[in-house]
């Protein structure tokens, strides 16, 4: 995966567009598009139901990715207010942000740092009332219950 991403042309994260400050980030849109992709697309709407299911879509992802495709047609909007040749210039950054994302993504570590950016830009869920702070007994530190991935032996 770093073989292919050192082709990729380079993209910096954060950059900003001298003319019109106001429109995303092309790595966090591509990483939002790669996010929405992975997760299971877009939900179709059947004939018969009326109601958007699809076999690939579990039912509560379209809920779910709802922030997420507001955000991409908010950017969508904020493109085509620009100039012309100004968004010629951002869609070959988005296309270049598009490639390093998904060469990015490849490698398992990197799809979880990704996926956990994203899931960041959501809003806090709405608080209906006090919360409680509840834990595994059997865990020693916080993350002590997740999954470590470790390289292959050769790398330590």
């Amino acid at each position: 995966a770093l073989a292919q991403a050192a082709v990729v042309p380079s993209v910096r994260w954060g950059t900003t567009w001298p003319c019109t400050p106001s429109i995303m980030d092309p790595c966090l849109t591509a990483n939002l598009q790669a996010f929405i992709a992975h997760s299971g697309g877009t939900p179709r709407v059947t004939a018969r139901e009326g109601s958007q299911r699809s076999s690939s879509v579990p039912p509560g992802a379209s809920a779910r990715q709802g922030f997420e495709r507001r955000s991409l047609l908010e950017q969508r909007r904020k493109r085509g207010s620009v100039l012309f040749l100004d968004r010629m210039d951002a869609d070959a950054n988005s296309k270049a942000a598009l490639k390093l994302v998904c060469a990015m993504r490849q490698d398992p570590d990197r799809r979880v740092a990704l996926d956990r950016a994203v899931e960041k830009l959501r809003p806090a869920p709405e608080v209906k009332g006090p919360i409680v702070a509840t834990y595994d007994h059997r865990s020693l530190w916080e993350g002590h219950n997740k999954k470590l991935n470790w390289a292959p032996l050769e790398y330590y």
